[in-house]
């Protein structure tokens, strides 16, 4: 099996921005639900081995991660498509250093938050039933033959 290393870039407005939104300064961000009832929910993840193996996305609804506690991770995102897997080449990797929320757009293919401490806890803001209605998961070894790992700085 393929290992393909992702550079794990800054967390910024700009070059996030074919994944979703920085909310880094004062101001509205409007969240698109998709007509849906909002959610919010509290979720921790501990630290695991910074590699990944499969993505998800959500077709109706942004999804808002807000880290509590100055919570630092690394995610992994590819770009909304038209197509079954997230593509290879647009997979992209980023450092949250914990003082910004950061909002996915829809069908934006994701990882869960990646810790670089013992565990991260965000708030997340979603449409109501979002896990169990509109989620999409493909196995990147099984579409791609490949595995991902991260070049942390």
């Amino acid at each position: 099996m393929r290992i393909i290393r992702l550079p794990v870039q800054t967390l910024t407005r700009e070059s996030f921005a074919p994944y979703g939104v920085v909310i880094d300064r004062r101001g509205t961000v409007e969240i698109d639900l998709g007509g849906g009832t909002p959610s919010m929910t509290g979720a921790t993840a501990e630290r695991r081995p910074f590699r990944f193996e499969f993505m998800a996305r959500h077709q109706r609804t942004m999804q808002v991660f807000s880290p509590l506690v100055g919570s630092r991770a690394v995610i992994a995102v590819a770009p909304p498509n038209g197509r079954q897997a997230p593509d290879l080449d647009e997979i992209a990797a980023f450092l949250v250093d914990g003082r910004w929320p950061y909002a996915y757009h829809r069908g934006t293919w994701h990882t869960p938050p990646f810790p670089l401490d013992e565990w991260a806890s965000y708030l997340v803001v979603d449409r109501q039933g979002t896990l169990e209605e509109d989620y999409e998961l493909v196995d990147l070894r099984a579409v791609y033959g490949c595995s991902f790992e991260f070049d942390l700085p």
